[in-house]
């Protein structure tokens, strides 16, 4: 078996923290215990739980331990951390409930500010050259959807989506399924949702984004 590092570790090790695994005192074993364990040498250990305490999973005390920073299981960031693992269905689920009510409190609420960066992205996509390119550009159209929506709490939600699909597998799982034909496809749905913001079509707005999102849920998932 090929030997651990540090970032497999890290991972290995936020699976278990978001399972509840030491959540009862809120302590990780020592390093020590956790190199014997993994049967790699302590600094590797102690970079992996490095990696934990940049992102806010623990907090290290000297003399003390190292402590999870979300011992309640109902906490915010005990929450959050369990969405890491939300699969690909569930997500396009959601974003088929959010997004076409997003997309029409925009085509009432923007101003012509916000829809002019809305129509910016839009067409920065579609003068993307690589796949790369073009995926920022996609999802900078829909956050900017969002920003149009002018409710905060539903801004927030999407935001936290969208960290959730910047992770690794997201992007492999995008990447498989790109093609120029299927890009062109999203450029022309996209151009549709722009069209009933500007006309501030509220109900045209939800049905363009819905139609949208079940041709990317067709394209990701082959359903």
């Amino acid at each position: 078996m090929p030997k651990l590092v540090a970032n497999d570790i890290a991972a290995v090790l936020k699976k278990r923290i978001s399972s509840g695994e030491w959540l009862e005192d809120g302590r990780m074993p020592p390093e020590r215990d956790l190199a014997v364990e993994f049967g790699v040498a302590r600094n590797t250990v102690r970079r992996a739980v490095g990696f934990l305490e940049d992102d806010g999973t623990v907090v290290r005390h000297v003399g003390r331990g190292t402590f999870l920073t979300a011992t309640n299981p109902d906490s915010i960031a005990a929450t959050v951390a369990r969405m890491e693992g939300t699969s690909p269905a569930d997500m396009m689920e959601i974003r088929q409930l959010l997004e076409p009510a997003a997309a029409a409190f925009a085509a009432t609420n923007a101003s012509m500010a916000e829809l002019n960066a809305v129509r910016e992205a839009h067409q920065t996509a579609c003068e993307a050259e690589d796949m790369p390119n073009f995926e920022h550009w996609d999802a900078e159209f829909h956050h900017r959807v969002f920003a149009c929506c002018r409710n905060d709490f539903l801004k927030e939600i999407h935001n936290l989506m969208r960290t959730i699909r910047d992770q690794s597998p997201w992007f492999e799982m995008k990447k498989r399924s790109f093609s120029e034909e299927r890009r062109q496809t999203y450029c022309s749905e996209h151009q549709t949702i722009l069209d009933a913001l500007l006309h501030r079509d509220p109900e045209s707005a939800n049905q363009a984004m819905l139609a949208h999102l079940k041709t990317v849920e067709r394209n990701l998932l082959g359903r």
